[in-house]
Order: structure tokens, then C-alpha cells, then sequence
């Protein structure tokens, strides 16, 4: 651990460069700033708070401060309830792709391993009401629509799209869609297409046409930033047809530049970005590359617009918002919760990533496999062994695709996984004691 960081049970602190000392309380994610005394306090254990926690620094002595504020449950916080109802279905309309990215963890090729040119809507229809059948009025419902490339049948979309806001009427459930797609099939047409769903878009593009074409070919071989960038150009024309527009971004030994990425991309009117690291990448120092990266776009988009700006990052946005809800968070996502997922063939999974792994198939059409259910429906957190991480309840236990595909076992976490999410946490909350001190934009979700 870095001499500038120390914990103390569920309490950890560190040393800002400008000399600033910031504890975070991990059971009751609360932030605040300590003294000098208080630091020497945690050289006895070393490894993040009440909000009346600086008049505890002053009545006590160091080390019985740092023993009430352990100690102390914050009537505030609570843990993460994800429920008993699915309440997000992702959808493969297709499992072919017009690309051919290197890092592709659909198959290599977009197939995952089984090339369906179109999922049967039919069978769709059946399958969307069994699981909205199963909710209260007033409950919301997502659906986000993928492929291979999923505007290779838009189709499929409009209708999956108009039946479920049918039942959105009937049921009284709020209904919306999200399409992540490489961009380079939209257009005209496409926008009509969409007209009454609005949906929000998530278009991957990995940095300016240079290094994009370079990991995100056709699979002719040429470039496909041109069509990207045009299809990006026909959503911020038709901005009232679509929800938020967000561009996602992926980084790997092979592409590391993401300051590079954000200069690109922060000319475009989108809501956001999502820069994440690949999930099969396990390389240490590729590992170290993305993080100071990932620091250095957060310092560039904070001395540019505060808070705001800093939370167009999607990373930066979700810590904030866990922080401000005071909730725990004890699953990294809903996958075989509150999430699941169907491919081309309506087999249902656990995660959209899981398609290619047969043997974690969990359904098919509207009969659900319970018992291969139920061992996904305890917290993460403590399935990953994640007890003693001070970072915990802002991870969830991590993505168990990315432990599975780096460590063989989806309950075994990779160092280089824990080491980035612990870093960056560490960036996140040092901006967030900052913007909370200086009285910036407070609470608000921006919306990603």
C-alpha cells in the first residue's frame, strides 16, 4: 500500500498531492476531511463518515475517533435492493457485425460463436410480457438492444419497441430503450424508424479515426470511423428523436490513449463518456497506463467545468451518485438479478457478455432454469470475497465476466481489476470532497 494511504478497519485515508487528508468511511460512504493527529493515528493498521465527525476529531483523542467513527452505523445508508422482478432485458436482434474489432468479446466476429442474422420478433413478444407481467404499476422497465451490430435489423427494434409501449399503457409501467451500436449504419431512415421510442444511444467509437480504424475495422479491412462519425453527426441533428447520446469508449494494451479520446470526443454536444478498460485485458502495465490516464481526463474535464463536466464521465458520474443516494452497493450490476438477457436464438442468460458460454444458459423462451438462478441472487460483494475491501460498497464485487475471463473463476477477482477500481474510487471521492466543500453542483443524477 502507498505510504500515502492508510486504513483503519472500514475507515481509509490519504494524502491529496496538495497536501489535503481525506477519510472515507466505507460502511457508510461518508467523506470528510481529518487533521494531522488523526493521520498518525493509522499507522497502527494501515491499508473510507459522520457527518459530525470534525467535532469528534477535537473531543477525543486520535485514536478513540477513529474507534467511534468505526464503530458508528449511519442511520442514512442503506444497502443496494435490486428486488425480485427483472427489470432490464438486453436483446440480441442479431449476431452478425458489419466490423471486425480486435478486442471483440462477442466471438471474435460479433457472432458469439452462432451467426443469427435476425431474432425471431414472435418469439420476442411472449418472452417481454412474461417479464413485465410480473410488475407493479408505476415500476420501470429497460431494454437495451444489441447484436453483433443491432442496426443490421432496426426492425426488429421498432417492433420489440411498439409492443412493449403497448403494454407500458395496458400495465402502467415506465418503459425505455437503450441501442449500443458502432454508429455506422445510422441514418435517415434509421431515425424514422425510431420515431415515438426515443431511444438513448451508446456508440462505441475508441478515439479519433487514426486510432479507431486501427481497432475497429470493417471487416473488409478499411476504416470505420468516417461512417461512425457521420452516423454521430445524423443523431446531434435529430437530438429530439433520442434520449441521451453517449460515446463508449474501450482501452487495452493495444490502445491506451485516452486523454488522446477525450481531446477528440469533448467536441461533440453528447451527454457523456464511458471509457472503460478491456475485460479480458490483464496486462499490469497497459493496467497502470489506463489509470493515469483515466486521472488525467478527470483533472482535464474538472478545471474545465466542475463537477458537471467531471460527471460526463461515466465512472465519475456513478460514484457521485452512489455517494450522494447513500447507498450501498452490493452488487457490481444486476446480471441474474434484476438483468437478463436474450440471444438471437431467445435463449435467455445471466449477462449479455455470458452469450457465448453455453453452460450459462438460465432459460429459454418463458421457462426460467431457477436453480441455476438462485446462486446469483446473493450480494456480490460477499460471493467475491470482497468483506475487507474498503472499496466494496462503491465496486459491488466487480464484473464477474471480467474475473472469468482473467482469472477462469467468475467469483475470483484479477489484482489488476481491484487495482484499478480502487484507484480511481480514490480519484472519485477526492473530487467529490471537493465539490462538496466548495458548495459546486450537488446531487443531481447528469443523466448518463
Amino acid at each position: 500500500m502507498s505510504p500515502l494511504i492508510r486504513q483503519y478497519k472500514d475507515i481509509v485515508a490519504y494524502k491529496l498531492p496538495q497536501g489535503a487528508l481525506i477519510a472515507f468511511h466505507a460502511r457508510n460512504l461518508e467523506v470528510a476531511e481529518i487533521s494531522e493527529e488523526l493521520w498518525e493515528a493509522f499507522v497502527s493498521e494501515r491499508v473510507p463518515v459522520q457527518s459530525d465527525f470534525q467535532s469528534l476529531q477535537s473531543a477525543l483523542s486520535p485514536q478513540s475517533a477513529l474507534d467511534v467513527w468505526n464503530n458508528v452505523d449511519s442511520p442514512s445508508v442503506r444497502d443496494q435492493d435490486l428486488g425480485s422482478e427483472v427489470k432490464t432485458l438486453t436483446i440480441n436482434v442479431t449476431q452478425i457485425c458489419n466490423l471486425h474489432c480486435h478486442y471483440c468479446a462477442a466471438g471474435g466476429d460479433g457472432t458469439y460463436g452462432d451467426p443469427i442474422r435476425q431474432i425471431s420478433i414472435e418469439k420476442t413478444f411472449p418472452q417481454i410480457r412474461f417479464f413485465m407481467d410480473k410488475l407493479k404499476p408505476g415500476q420501470k422497465f429497460s431494454f437495451i438492444f444489441l447484436g453483433g451490430e443491432p442496426l443490421l435489423y432496426p426492425e426488429a427494434i421498432r417492433g420489440i419497441g411498439q409492443y412493449a409501449l403497448s403494454l407500458e399503457k395496458a400495465k402502467n409501467i415506465q418503459v425505455s430503450f437503450r441501442i449500443i451500436t458502432n454508429g455506422t449504419l445510422i441514418d435517415q431512415r434509421f431515425v424514422d424508424l425510431m420515431e415515438g421510442l426515443s431511444p438513448s444511444i451508446t456508440l462505441s467509437m475508441d478515439g479519433d479515426p487514426a486510432t479507431n480504424d486501427l481497432v475497429r475495422p470493417q471487416k473488409n479491412g478499411r476504416g470505420s470511423s468516417e461512417q461512425a462519425l457521420l452516423g454521430l453527426d445524423v443523431l446531434l441533428k435529430n437530438r429530439k428523436s433520442f434520449g441521451s447520446i453517449l460515446i463508449h469508449s474501450v482501452f487495452n494494451r493495444k490502445n491506451l490513449n485516452v486523454v488522446q479520446a477525450y481531446r477528440f470526443f469533448q467536441q461533440f454536444a453528447v451527454d457523456g463518456f464511458d471509457f472503460t478498460f478491456d475485460v479480458t485485458e490483464k496486462d499490469e502495465q497497459a493496467n497502470l497506463v489506463f489509470i493515469e490516464q483515466m486521472k488525467k481526463i478527470a483533472q482535464l474535464a474538472f478545471t474545465a467545468g466542475g463537477e458537471s463536466e467531471l460527471r460526463r464521465i461515466a465512472f465519475f458520474d456513478g460514484i457521485f451518485s452512489t455517494l450522494d443516494a447513500q447507498v450501498r452497493k452490493v452488487n457490481h450490476c444486476g446480471s441474474g438479478k434484476s438483468l437478463l438477457s436474450i440471444d438471437s436464438r431467445n435463449q435467455i442468460f445471466s449477462c449479455p457478455l455470458m452469450v457465448s458460454h453455453k453452460g450459462e444458459q438460465v432459460g429459454t423462451g418463458i421457462e426460467l432454469n431457477l436453480q441455476k438462478l438462485e446462486p446469483l441472487q446473493a450480494p456480490l460483494i460477499g460471493m467475491n470475497n470482497c468483506g475487507r475491501c474498503w472499496a466494496r460498497n462503491l465496486c459491488g464485487g466487480g464484473c464477474l465476466y471480467n474475473h472469468k475471463a482473467t482469472t477462469g473463476d467468475a467469483h475470483t477477482k484479477h489484482p489488476t481489476y481491484c487495482d484499478r477500481t480502487r484507484s480511481l474510487i480514490f480519484e472519485a471521492i477526492s473530487y467529490y470532497k471537493q465539490t462538496r466543500a466548495e458548495g459546486a453542483f450537488h446531487g443531481e443524477d447528469s443523466g448518463i
